[in-house]
């Protein structure tokens, strides 16, 4: 299931679909993990592939780098969400993405992966499974259903509000006034169910872009979580 939301103002359209179309994905890859029953995640064989390259390229406690050139190409193109099952399963502890390749922090579980696999399939007597490869058609991805409701925006609001204060100098009464019709725009999505048009708002938001990018950036976050409670029934 994916989103489309018009507002007037095209970059806020574009930027909220965006972070719509990672939640979804986040959503879908935690689901999927989340559904391989039992006392330990047993990894695809394309998921296995990856690891073992990782473990390979280990040289001194649990991190390593890897770039493209160190992948097959089916492994490369959908790297990021591979990783990210690999997190989700607690196998990688952390990931850094940059242009030529990823850095990457292995846990102690994703050491010894394949060790604890031989165990565990041995005293379950469980058949290894494979659900094939994960392929990633642009930024949309669906398994099943992939909303649930462990967004909270409670906090969204006091850290927008010590970021003002902190970095909102010469404009923080504007950026406090704006704030307060967010908050308003926000009860009312989640009343009404609805998105309402509210095109001064958001060219008020846009404003500043440039200025004062944190800001335009955690309201745009603050709107997308909004968004997904709401597909979501919340």
């Amino acid at each position: 299931m994916s989103a489309t939301i018009k507002f007037d103002t095209k970059k806020i359209e574009k930027d909220l679909n965006k972070i719509i179309q990672k939640k979804n994905k986040e959503i879908a890859l935690k689901n999927e993990v989340e559904s391989r029953s039992g006392t330990m995640k047993i990894l695809t064989d394309t998921e296995k592939e990856l690891l073992k390259i990782i473990i390979n390229k280990v040289d001194n406690g649990y991190t390593c780098t890897i770039t493209h050139k160190d992948l097959p190409e089916y492994i490369s193109a959908q790297l990021g969400d591979m990783l990210s099952v690999l997190k989700y399963s607690k196998y990688v502890a952390r990931f850094d993405q940059y242009l030529g390749g990823c850095f990457i922090t292995l846990t102690p579980e994703g050491m010894n992966y394949f060790k604890k696999e031989a165990e565990y399939m041995k005293n379950n007597n469980t058949p290894n499974i494979n659900i094939g490869t994960l392929y990633a058609n642009g930024s949309n991805l669906n398994f099943g259903n992939a909303y649930d409701s462990n967004f909270s925006i409670d906090n969204s609001y006091s850290e927008i509000e010590k970021m003002i204060e902190e970095q909102g100098g010469e404009d923080k009464v504007q950026l406090q006034q704006i704030l307060l019709e967010v908050k308003e725009y926000v009860e009312n999505i989640i009343i009404l169910k609805t998105i309402p048009k509210n095109k001064g708002l958001f060219t008020r938001i846009g404003n500043h872009v440039q200025k004062h990018q944190w800001f335009y950036q955690s309201i745009i976050n603050l709107l997308g979580t909004t968004i997904i409670k709401v597909m979501n029934g919340n």
